[in-house]
């Protein structure tokens, strides 16, 4: 197991770990995902990251059209 990636935002850690082969696990505070292939860690991944984001006010969510 070793931990690939760890961004801060806001004061919350998201960290990227690979566990083995294909084989991840993605921690955003409290929340933790395991046994996620490539694929499902990347979409979780950046999930976290954005998320993190828009809590912070660093980027707009709105849906078009909505005010």
């Amino acid at each position: 197991m070793r931990t690939c990636h760890t961004v801060d935002i806001g004061g919350l850690p998201i960290q990227l770990i690979q566990t083995g082969k294909d084989s991840f696990t993605v921690v955003y505070f409290k929340q933790v995902k395991k046994r996620l292939t490539y694929q499902q860690a990347a979409c979780e991944y950046g999930a976290c990251i954005m998320h993190a984001l828009a809590c912070e006010g660093k980027l707009d969510n709105r849906m078009k059209g909505e005010d």
